[in-house]
């Protein structure tokens, strides 16, 4: 699944849809018509994805302010439930959000770590991701990305302010730049603190040479 976010023919979706670099793609839009997928750009971080078709005069959907959701607010989702059923719409409340979880496609044999996500009981199915996940206003709030296969209405979705940051860089410099902090580290939980007299934090195993944090200071063992 996918949402339209440029009337020339920008669209949004999660990187595992389309993550096969040698495979062709397709976009259907709702009333039928289809266009040949010209471009793919790939966030390296997060579980997005812009594609790109030839077209004109579409319509992109409102996007809303993800920062301001609720616990317990009306969660709407749209998407191609088991790749099948086509406009599929689920609803739900916003049950959490930060979450950090690590999703993963059991076809692929990866796994991605991905923080502050949106849990919703909308039910979302294979087939769903790269969908929107709306608010009763019909903005989109979250890209839905992930399920719980083990639990019953346990879905995640990567918020739209992560989209807009991504969409903002890319419009600006036609791909998707991180910033470069060069420290590999480990989170330091509550539960570690406490057994370890540490402040909670990222504890830093090491430090890369001529890095910025190496320029910066810091120093394997920091917290």
């Amino acid at each position: 699944s996918g949402f339209i976010v440029g009337a020339d023919g920008l669209i949004v979706t999660n990187k595992h849809v389309v993550s096969d670099p040698s495979g062709t793609y397709r976009v259907i839009t709702k009333d039928n018509k289809s266009f040949d997928v010209v471009k793919i750009y790939r966030d390296p971080s997060n579980d997005l994805a812009i594609v790109k078709i030839h077209a004109t005069g579409l319509t992109p959907v409102v996007m809303g302010d993800s920062d301001k959701i609720k616990v317990g607010q009306t969660a709407i989702a749209i998407g191609t439930a088991l790749g099948e059923i086509r406009n599929t719409v689920t609803v739900g409340v916003v049950s959490g959000v930060g979450r950090g979880i690590t999703a993963g496609s059991p076809f692929e044999g990866s796994a991605e770590k991905l923080d502050n996500v949106i849990q919703t009981s909308a039910a979302i199915n294979p087939g769903n991701s790269g969908g929107p996940l709306l608010n009763s206003s019909g903005h989109v709030i979250a890209v839905n990305t992930a399920v719980a296969q083990d639990g019953q209405n346990i879905g995640f979705a990567l918020p739209i302010n992560t989209v807009k940051d991504a969409l903002a860089n890319f419009n600006a410099t036609g791909q998707f730049n991180r910033p470069f902090l060069g420290v590999e580290y480990r989170m330091v939980t509550m539960q570690l603190a406490v057994l370890n007299d540490l402040p909670e934090g990222a504890y830093i195993m090491t430090v890369v040479d001529d890095s910025p944090a190496a320029k910066g200071g810091l120093a394997e063992e920091d917290i």
